[in-house]
């Protein structure tokens, strides 16, 4: 009777044993269905070759530009081309807003204020040197076309209405008139343009595409010498926050 008992736990231990066997081929098919991508088709086919990006952030003015431009801010947005894991090449697109001292806009129009508009249109390859769980570090840099439009304005007043306040012009009913920029002059030039940067990508998800990115770049664009902002050969520093899957 012992004998027999042991014979079914023997029996019962092998069958155990080769269920075990049978499932160790399959665990890691069972991980990966665990660990797939939300999203699995922004990772394959075109689509997962394709990138987009778009943020927004600070721009200051570079060396001799600072005599030109004040601080401002910017805009980017681009799309391209994910060759593998940790090269792409980008089109972008950026825009970038100054103010002009005071000083300037009264010497060159005899007005108070002014702003500059830059805009920068490239080809900017991106390569990740270092990758982590959650976080890159990575370059780029390229060039391309630029356009700067410099504006002088003076302040007018303007009718803004409202409950009796601001009425007219200037002599409005208890807070007075309101106030706005009109155009006296501007100037524009289209040069060549060049960039170079660094920056850090965030991902929401080790298994998703999404990430956030800080990233701060220095540009040269060729403007010519005419003593107009943006100055000749302006350079400055866009640093920007934004999103990029």
């Amino acid at each position: 009777m012992q004998s027999h008992k042991r014979s079914v736990l023997t029996l019962t231990k092998w069958k155990a044993l080769l269920g075990l066997a049978f499932l160790l081929p399959l665990a890691p098919a069972l991980h990966a269905q665990q660990t797939t991508p939300r999203y699995k088709g922004l990772h394959s086919g075109v689509v997962g070759h394709l990138t987009f990006e778009g943020g927004l952030g600070v721009t200051a003015p570079a060396s001799k530009t600072q005599n030109f431009l004040n601080p401002g801010w910017n805009v980017l947005a681009g799309g391209g081309i994910k060759f593998n894991k940790r090269l792409s090449l980008l089109a972008e697109w950026q825009f970038n807003r100054f103010g002009v001292p005071s000083s300037i806009a009264q010497n060159q129009a005899q007005v108070p204020d002014g702003n500059n508009h830059t805009w920068t249109v490239g080809i900017d390859p991106e390569f990740i040197y270092a990758r982590r769980r959650r976080m890159d570090g990575y370059i780029l840099g390229g060039g391309g076309f630029s356009r700067s439009l410099t504006s002088f304005t003076e302040p007018v007043a303007v009718y803004c209405g409202g409950y009796g306040y601001g009425y007219g012009y200037g002599y409005g009913y208890g807070g007075g008139g309101c106030t706005g920029n009109i155009t006296v002059s501007h100037y524009s030039s289209n040069q060549g343009t060049w960039n170079a940067g660094t920056g850090l990508e965030f991902r929401f998800s080790p298994y998703e595409r999404y990430k956030l990115f800080l990233e701060g770049r220095y540009v040269k664009i060729y403007s010519p010498r005419n003593g107009l902002p943006p100055g000749y050969d302006a350079s400055y520093v866009p640093i920007t926050l934004g999103v990029r899957f």
